[in-house]
């Protein structure tokens, strides 16, 4: 194989990767965006122009989440309707929560002294290893493989599994979620948005489930880009 054909499949790889790392960002930030603010569900262009410019910045899954809920309860302590919310009245929170967020990497570089991703990602398995909450061991033996993909020199063929393991902890923790747990949720889904179609409904279910059990349980994530 000539040196040129393997650049170009390294050159693939790498867009492949950043094409599912992109693809994760803008379904997080959505997923999010709708459970706070209800329908429609759709993104308008001027949202997906936001999320692209909260992207080109570099500011982390989690920080956008964080600002999208220092929004929303500004506007509902301000009594102001959700409907026509948009991802656009949330930016100035976003980049708040971003500055903020450079602050507190700024106090911890002697921890990570490049701010590599990996090893965020690293510690936060470990953190989970050490003390895993005794209904989620079945989760163990995913978060040791994950850990071990990281701490490989080169991750890049290893993306794509990486995603599927994300999946498994995603399906693990709807099928083991304590039936009182997805019925306060149901119930919650039903009062906040009594219009929304059967299949909106399930999908907001299992979206507030898996995001009020991994806040619970401290459950990490698996791809680089909620870190």
């Amino acid at each position: 194989m000539t040196a040129t054909k393997v650049e170009e499949e390294k050159r693939i790889e790498r867009s492949m990767e950043e094409e599912r790392e992109k693809r994760h960002y803008y379904q997080a930030i959505a997923r999010h965006f709708f459970l706070e603010r209800g329908g429609p569900f759709l993104l308008s262009a001027r949202d997906l122009e936001v999320i692209a410019k909260w992207e080109a910045m570099g500011i982390p899954l989690p920080v956008v989440l964080e600002g999208i809920d220092r929004a929303v309860e500004k506007r509902k302590k301000r009594r102001r309707p959700l409907k026509f919310f948009s991802l656009l009245w949330c930016d100035l929170e976003v980049q708040r929560a971003f500055r903020q967020h450079q602050d507190r990497l700024v106090g911890k570089q002697k921890e990570f002294p490049s701010q590599d991703k990996r090893l965020r990602v690293i510690a936060a398995l470990e953190e989970f290893l050490r003390d895993v909450p005794p209904p989620w061991h079945s989760l163990k033996p995913i978060i040791i493989e994950a850990k071990e993909i990281y701490c490989q020199r080169d991750i890049k063929n290893l993306a794509a599994r990486l995603e599927f393991l994300e999946e498994e902890v995603d399906r693990l923790l709807l099928a083991g979620a304590a039936a009182e747990e997805k019925q306060d949720i149901l119930a919650w889904v039903e009062k906040e948005f009594p219009a929304a179609s059967s299949a909106e409904k399930e999908e907001l279910l299992q979206t507030a489930l898996l995001k009020s059990l991994r806040e619970k349980y401290r459950i990490p994530h698996l791809l680089t880009c909620y870190y």
